[in-house]
């Protein structure tokens, strides 16, 4: 892991190569640092992510893991924020957990990017003023929460304002940072609709026009030098994330409106919309974009026959590339919405949660 000649194996969950040495460097520094806070979750994040690279190591890394991780997350617990460096340990300890919670079976990123953001939301207005690489650490922990909260109908911990992420090039997000302000205000209407039991009334149908409205609208907002910080691969990478996410959320909006099998021809061109753009990036780039896998499986869903979802499950793998748990647990997603739309359900987005299996346990604790 110490190695930054050869490739690092973190590179995968950044947005671009850019990132990728001061990333690395601030990792490597976390294992290297006397004190254990962040060292533990460091070494099991290390451990797993060496198993996930060599199959062979793979259940002696994750026992190694498992063992840290339970330190590293005891710490999290006990952790109390009283100044701005305790901040900085919850987030980086909170991402750490969230990223060796996705390499293991049992593993529980919802549940650790909730109670991490439970946290550190009283002093969200501090972070603001901090380091925008502060930030990011954050946006991942909302990334992760938010993308399980739209597929549950729940409300997120956090609404992140648009503005506060405008100009702003985040490491794992790019520039999509200041669309997760609608993304929080699906998860918001569609958690009504859900506990209403599918009624809308006038002032929940006017929130969803208000926010299909504002995605119609909504641009990546670039800072200045943009083009001039990043490689062309860089930034088609980063408007590819941006509009397969924006798009995804649209898709979804469409889906509050009207269940699946109904005004399909809408999703459909929505949906091949997303995946045409998976294909560009990976044709381009050669590999995908991080943060994206939630815009593939909605695009995913609207997919019928045999032939045409065998072939979706296929280019899963490289697509959805944050580790092995993860493309299984985007498999069992897949296919449980898939086998429900068989049977002939009537299903609204907001009743997706009654119909995915759950690939792991929930509570409001950690």
């Amino acid at each position: 892991m110490k190695d930054t000649v050869a490739p690092s194996p973190l590179g995968k969950y950044l947005i671009g190569p850019s990132f990728h040495e001061s990333h690395h460097r601030s990792f490597v520094q976390s294992i290297l640092r006397p004190a254990p806070i962040l060292k533990n979750a460091a070494v099991a994040c290390a451990a797993v992510l060496f198993g996930d690279q060599y199959a062979q190591y793979t259940n002696t890394s994750v026992e190694v893991g498992h063992r840290r991780a339970a330190l590293a997350v005891s710490e999290l617990r006990s952790l109390k924020i009283s100044q701005e460096q305790d901040l900085i340990t919850a987030l980086v300890l909170g991402v750490a957990m969230v990223t060796f919670a996705f390499h293991v079976a049992d593993g529980q990123p919802f549940l650790i990017s909730h109670y991490t953001l439970a946290l550190v939301k009283p002093a969200y207005s501090s972070l603001l003023a901090m380091d925008p690489g502060i930030m990011d650490f954050l946006m991942c922990l909302v990334s992760t929460e938010t993308f399980e909260c739209l597929l549950t109908s729940e409300t997120p911990t956090l609404r992140i304002n648009e503005n506060d992420r405008r100009n702003v090039v985040d490491r794992y997000l790019g520039l999509t940072g200041p669309l997760f302000a609608h993304l929080y205000d699906i998860c918001e209407v569609s958690n009504r609709l859900r506990d209403k039991g599918g009624r809308m009334n006038m002032h929940i149908a006017q929130r969803v026009e208000d926010i299909q409205e504002s995605l119609n609208k909504w641009q990546p907002s670039p800072p200045p030098d943009f083009l001039e910080r990043f490689t062309q691969a860089e930034v088609v990478g980063m408007l590819a994330q941006a509009k397969v996410l924006r798009l995804a959320a649209l898709l979804i909006v469409h889906r509050l409106y009207y269940p699946f099998g109904q005004c399909d021809k809408e999703a459909l061109q929505l949906s091949r919309a997303i995946t045409m753009e998976f294909d560009m990036i990976l044709q381009f780039t050669g590999h995908s974009m991080p943060c994206t896998a939630l815009a593939y499986l909605v695009a995913c869903f609207e997919i019928t026959g045999p032939e045409a979802r065998a072939a979706a499950v296929d280019k899963s793998q490289q697509f959805v590339t944050f580790s092995r748990q993860s493309q299984v647990r985007f498999r069992k997603t897949l296919l449980s919405v898939w086998s429900a739309k068989d049977l002939g359900n009537r299903i609204y987005w907001f009743d997706l949660g009654h119909y995915i299996r759950k690939t792991s346990s929930r509570s409001t604790q950690v």
